[in-house]
């Protein structure tokens, strides 16, 4: 029988009845273990062919060294960061994600915060619990007409394109390596993007490429009133740096649903300030994503586990040497 091993609890999912069946159905049973280091992982999925993990602990080279039957490693989510894929691929082990389960969700969330700084929702609903009416200038800005920037075109940044598009804005684009098909956005350079843009929501994953991809330099390039929105990861834009410009006036506004730190500590400098909009990295919730992440990690590992390969494999190359259930 093969093994599939969940390493921690995940959101609603447990006891995991619906992963439980469809593995059983081809031959396979789901072990929930709970590993504190990387030491406690590898003694409990010593055996398994495939490990479903979401944040911690990662899957670091010494780890996956230490898993000779292992196979396919599975991210409960889009990003992959926590896994070694550099060190998977030379094992022979593939490494997956869920790529579209939460397309919508996280770009209605960016689109929701884009929105709310714009249309200054959360300060006047601060205002108005308090019992002030219409107090101070009104800046709220105009969506329709302004110029947003869009930095990553994947399924989600396509997505917050179409519709910013749809609202009459303006829409830059930028990735180095995605080219989008939608006529009403126009592909530019990063550094045109930021001078030019009202508003930035940023959609890549967390790389070397992309760690503070948003520092002290390319923060400096944005207007003075612009709005910078982040619901990819933390890691993406520096906190030190975007302190620093929100302190100086150099940037308008920030609404984040990601941080380098999670949970957010409650010291942290981006907390009590009346242009910052703070969300728990809950841009990819709702009951609708919960079914479709489900369906997708155990469909993927059903789909391996029967024919070898699944479309959801996020490193290719290793198909000719890939390991199989042993």
């Amino acid at each position: 029988m093969s093994s599939v091993v969940q390493l921690e609890y995940v959101g609603d999912l447990a006891p995991y009845d619906e992963e439980t069946a469809a593995l059983a159905e081809v031959g396979a049973e789901l072990t929930v273990v709970r590993a504190a280091d990387g030491d406690a992982l590898v003694e409990a999925a010593r055996d398994a062919n495939v490990i479903w993990v979401e944040w911690t602990p990662h899957l670091t080279r010494d780890v996956l060294e230490r898993l000779p039957k292992l196979g396919l490693a599975i991210r409960w989510g889009v990003g992959y960061e926590q896994i070694d894929v550099a060190a998977a691929t030379e094992l022979g082990i593939a490494v997956a994600n869920a790529p579209a389960y939460c397309t919508e969700d996280v770009a209605e969330h960016a689109l929701a915060l884009l929105l709310a700084v714009s249309r200054q929702v959360v300060y006047r609903d601060r205002q108005g619990q308090q019992g002030l009416w219409r107090h101070g200038p009104a800046q709220q800005r105009r969506l329709a007409g302004s110029t947003v920037g869009v930095v990553g075109l994947g399924r989600i940044g396509r997505h917050v394109a179409h519709v910013a598009g749809a609202f009459g804005a303006t829409v830059l684009g930028y990735d180095p390596v995605v080219t989008s098909t939608d006529p009403a956005v126009r592909q530019v350079s990063f550094e045109e993007l930021l001078a030019a843009s009202d508003f930035v929501s940023v959609h890549v994953p967390l790389t070397d490429g992309t760690r503070h991809l948003f520092d002290t330099d390319t923060l400096a390039l944005m207007r003075p009133h612009a709005t910078l929105v982040n619901t990819s990861r933390g890691g993406v834009v520096s906190q030190a740096a975007l302190v620093e410009a929100l302190d100086a006036g150099r940037l308008g506004a920030a609404a984040l649903d990601v941080f380098e730190q999670e949970p957010l500590p409650a010291d942290n400098p981006l907390r009590g300030r009346a242009n910052v909009i703070l969300t728990p990295h809950e841009g990819a919730n709702s009951p609708q994503s919960g079914r479709d992440l489900r369906r997708a990690v155990y469909g993927a590992t059903v789909e391996w586990l029967t024919t070898g390969w699944t479309d959801a494999i996020v490193n290719p190359s290793i198909r000719p040497h890939a390991r199989g259930v042993r």
